[in-house]
């Protein structure tokens, strides 16, 4: 179990614990707390393709589910915090990580960097990201039952691949490998809506998106980045409650960085689990 998973388990654990510590713990309405923690996890399916170029040939475009025998059905841990520093004023930030290993023997050719894999190669792949988005919210509109806010910040997305291929030419085990990794951080807009119908239950759609070109002086990418969210809340311990959401996120970069030349897609869409403590 990675550290955030583990970080995840241990937030889930203290929060119930919190939550039936004291059945008499005061209330405290939706939209008053000035804190806001949640644990959660993402039982999402998902989908990677990649064109990853070496310096002097383009790759071949890869899917990592059907061509390399990723998984496509993946879990991830979540864990994140919202600060509201005033009445119509939030700060929020969010770790979720993805992790997968597969082996396959291979079916064509397959050029990765610098490097070709050729048919019957046993290819195992390593594969991971790490989303991290900051945001900024401004509430609009805001009253005990409804609230509107615009959001700007930045999505950081750290990615990581590994490939080890093995083959057997003129009689011999021949191996080779290819790794690439990169940070790649997308500005992001967008607007969120928290519709409280009760002291127990509220509810909310959020939606973010971005496209942006950045110069070679800076980050050396272009992409773009789409997010949506809809999710219903259950309060019940005053300041404590469990959720569930779906999210759905694309991500497609296409970078020229020494560490990621060629094009990064990522998507996944699914459900999201998650207790959450408020003070």
């Amino acid at each position: 179990m990675n550290i955030l998973a583990r970080a995840a388990v241990a937030g889930f654990g203290t929060m119930a614990l919190l939550a039936g510590a004291s059945a008499t713990a005061d209330t405290l309405k939706a939209g008053d707390e000035q804190f806001k923690f949640v644990a959660g996890w993402f039982l999402p399916a998902f989908n990677t393709d990649v064109r990853l170029d070496g310096e002097t040939i383009q790759g071949d475009d890869v899917s990592l589910g059907d061509d390399l025998g990723l998984d496509e059905d993946q879990s991830g841990a979540l864990i994140g915090f919202e600060w509201r520093f005033a009445d119509r004023h939030r700060l929020s930030a969010s770790w979720s990580q993805f992790s997968q290993n597969a082996t396959r023997v291979i079916d064509r050719d397959i050029t990765i960097g610098d490097q070709v894999f050729p048919l019957d190669a046993e290819m195992r792949t390593s594969w991971s990201i790490d989303l991290i988005p900051i945001t900024y919210s401004y509430s609009f509109i805001k009253s005990d039952k409804n609230e509107l806010a615009g959001t700007f910040g930045v999505h950081w997305d750290s990615v990581s691949l590994s490939f080890r291929g093995t083959w057997l030419e003129t009689g011999n085990q021949v191996t080779a490998s290819s790794d690439h990794s990169a940070d790649l951080p997308l500005p992001l807009l967008g607007l969120r809506y928290d519709h409280n119908f009760s002291d127990t239950w509220s509810a909310g759609v959020a939606a973010s998106y971005f496209t942006i070109e950045f110069g070679s002086s800076t980050l050396d990418a272009d992409g773009s980045l789409y997010n949506g969210r809809a999710y219903a809340e259950y309060r019940f311990r005053g300041r404590y409650g469990a959720g569930l959401a779906l999210d759905f996120f694309k991500l497609d970069v296409e970078a020229s960085k020494s560490s990621l030349q060629g094009e990064y897609v990522y998507d996944y869409w699914g459900p999201q689990l998650y207790l959450t403590a408020r003070f």
